[in-house]
């Protein structure tokens, strides 16, 4: 979270101080200006400091919020690839990422409050190893010159963002109150979650020129920064392997997603290019809670529950143009 901060401030106040070079237009997601034509990028992704978790109140009587809350941990590596059209008023860009790694070095937590007669008192907590099973980002944009603004480095961009996370908690320990400690070995949560973004937003390009600044044999860079609203809608499906039956919850929520983006690209011939990206997100939703459990004739709903999720990430890129 500090890393991403640290970049964002730090992207503002270069965009602030350097003037437009030539007043060229650099679609987002490159870091050279484009000739009109296709791109294309692969890349590793890191997540550091995330986490999705969600929760749900008591539907009957004292009604305590959360009843339970569940927080999963993000830290895994992604590969990713994506490819763009620039067009003379328009650019186009999709990405797709994939996890490649899926033991996290952090623990899931699992947290319940379900003493009627002390319902602000937490009751059960539980830390379990976590692998995330399958990873998927995909994230399609369109950016376009506006005459009106006076500028072709400022954009505005519309787009949308699908996301697909499948963790198994395994191999953790449950205490209560009272101290007791219980052993969970083997799997014990399968949690899926799917987000879709549709976002609005822009994006502002420029060039620095690092002779200019440090007087010294230094690269031409250029800078990207993307700042978007999205509306979000989420579905999360719980399976908790060691109860009896099949017990799933579900939560159907809707909420929105703050979303800044930074990247530095340096030239390192004619058509490649190097890009170090930062890029955070912070979803919040609402809505729906169901339980079913056919071992027990159990299907009820309610509402109430809440799924959140902060994501930051440091990305290297390599770009080749065509």
């Amino acid at each position: 979270m500090r890393l991403v901060h640290v970049a964002v401030t730090a992207a503002i106040v270069l965009s602030c101080a350097i003037s437009e070079s030539s007043g060229q237009t650099l679609p987002l997601g490159s870091s050279v200006q484009k000739s009109m034509g296709q791109y294309f990028s692969i890349g590793m992704k890191k997540y550091v400091n995330s986490f999705t978790s969600y929760q749900f109140p008591n539907p009957f009587p004292p009604a305590q919020d959360p009843l339970s809350r569940l927080e999963f941990p993000i830290d895994q590596w992604f590969v990713g690839a994506y490819s763009g059209y620039a067009a003379p008023g328009w650019t186009l860009t999709a990405q797709l990422w994939r996890s490649v790694t899926r033991e996290s070095g952090l623990m899931m937590q699992d947290s319940d409050w379900d003493d009627e007669t002390q319902p602000f008192q937490k009751t059960i907590f539980s830390e379990s190893r976590i692998r995330l099973n399958r990873g998927y980002l995909v994230d399609v944009g369109l950016d376009v010159v506006v005459p009106m603004i006076g500028t072709r480095s400022a954009r505005p961009v519309f787009g949308c963002r699908y996301q697909y996370l499948d963790f198994t908690t395994h191999d953790g320990e449950q205490m209560t109150l009272d101290g007791d400690s219980v052993a969970l070995p083997g799997d014990g949560i399968d949690f899926r979650q799917t987000f879709y973004h549709w976002y609005m937003g822009a994006c502002v390009s420029t060039g620095i020129d690092l002779r200019s600044l440090f007087g010294a044999p230094m690269p031409f860079v250029m800078l990207d920064l993307q700042l978007d609203y999205a509306l979000v809608t989420a579905k999360n499906e719980d399976l908790h392997l060691l109860r009896l039956g099949n017990r799933v919850t579900e939560e159907n929520t809707r909420g929105h997603c703050w979303h800044v983006a930074v990247g530095l690209g340096m030239f390192v011939s004619n058509t490649l290019t190097a890009r170090l990206e930062a890029d955070f997100k912070r979803l919040l939703t609402h809505g729906g809670h169901r339980l079913t459990n056919p071992f027990f004739d159990l299907d009820f709903s309610f509402n109430g529950s809440q799924v959140w999720s902060d994501q930051a990430s440091i990305s290297a890129v390599g770009e080749m143009r065509f």
